[in-house]
């Protein structure tokens, strides 16, 4: 059975998660932890993000994250392509770190996000690192500290998403809010009634998978395991992907043009732009359209990558350069016409 593309769709929250594979470890030490978080918190403002909650255990990282824009997909690809390289190079290590692909839940806020919150601050008691929530205030890797106010800045990866999700416990007092919070995750270490499996129909129904079958097209319509929330719920963010699948880009440039626009405005060949070398020019250009295909256009790295002759990480860390290129560049937007993104 094909796998469900994910859903990449604006102002909702996320739970994403994904762990190592094979038995392994994400996170052996001290720098790799430091490197993840560093890495996100700069995800984080480049990309009106909010991070409400996180965890990073040794095999698992687990996040909830608020997106402004739809770029669900290419954050978290610049994210684990980054912290893969490092962890490579630190290690001295081959092969695949992750199990596969990461995954990402789209949550509806009431009444889950709360819930979800606490529970992503439990998972290191839950995968036994913590024996309880006193080890769990001693714990640097979650997000967990930051709502008690006891991390340092280093290990704050979002002070505005900390302030809004304390504020779903209280609006008005931030001491009562935290006061809450601790009471929300006590009561959830002592319960396990409380699952984030499923969405839709099968979430208010009670329902199981085994229970389809004897169901209408129209219910079974209203679950989708992508999604956690009611049926409404389910079913608006469903259109909302439809939508955003069938629009047309307001900018296109083709592959061919864009090299072409780039290639002369750097005055260089395009045969000289798939060859190995570090000629500032050539390198200029290749970086701006990897910017181009993979932030504006919405290619993935690995597609820009065979199209450019590189390999996906290179692609990827040319767009992020490509950025910086094309923002500094007023002469290069005017020619190629795509705003500067934030």
């Amino acid at each position: 059975m094909p796998r469900q593309a994910r859903l990449d769709i604006p102002n909702v929250v996320y739970h994403v998660f994904a762990r190592a594979k094979d038995q392994k470890n994400l996170f052996d030490c001290q720098d790799d932890y430091l490197h993840f978080i560093r890495l996100f918190q700069k995800l984080i403002k480049e990309n009106q993000i909010k991070c409400y909650a996180w965890s990073l255990v040794p095999d698992h990282f687990y996040l909830i994250i608020h997106p402004q824009k739809a770029i669900l997909k290419s954050t978290m690809q610049k994210l684990l392509t980054a912290y893969v390289a490092g962890y490579k190079k630190r290690h001295q290590s081959d092969g695949k770190l992750f199990h596969g692909r990461y995954q990402s839940i789209i949550c509806e806020k009431e009444p889950y996000l709360v819930p979800l919150i606490c529970s992503t601050h439990l998972k290191p008691i839950e995968k036994g690192i913590c024996q309880n929530i006193n080890d769990l205030n001693n714990y640097y890797w979650s997000g967990h500290l930051s709502f008690l106010d006891k991390s340092s800045s280093a290990y704050k990866i979002d002070e505005d998403g900390i302030d809004d999700a304390l504020a779903m416990f209280s609006e008005t007092d931030t001491e009562l809010a935290r006061s809450l919070y601790l009471k929300k995750l006590e009561t959830m270490q002592l319960s396990d009634d409380f699952d984030f499996d499923g969405g839709g129909w099968m979430r208010s129904t009670g329902s199981d998978r085994k229970d389809i079958w004897s169901t209408t097209d129209e219910e079974v319509a209203q679950y989708d395991s992508r999604i956690l929330g009611s049926p409404k719920f389910v079913r608006q963010i469903l259109d909302t992907a439809s939508t955003i699948k069938n629009q047309k880009p307001s900018q296109y440039i083709s592959i061919h043009q864009l090299i072409d626009t780039v290639s002369n405005y750097y005055q260089i060949s395009t045969e000289k732009l798939f060859q190995k070398c570090q000629i500032k020019n050539v390198s200029q250009a290749r970086c701006v359209i990897c910017h181009i295909e993979i932030d504006h256009l919405k290619k993935t790295g690995a597609l820009v990558g065979k199209m450019m002759k590189i390999k996906t990480f290179s692609a990827i860390r040319c767009a992020r350069r490509g950025q910086e290129i094309y923002a500094s560049d007023t002469s290069l937007q005017k020619l190629i016409g795509f705003p500067v993104l934030a």
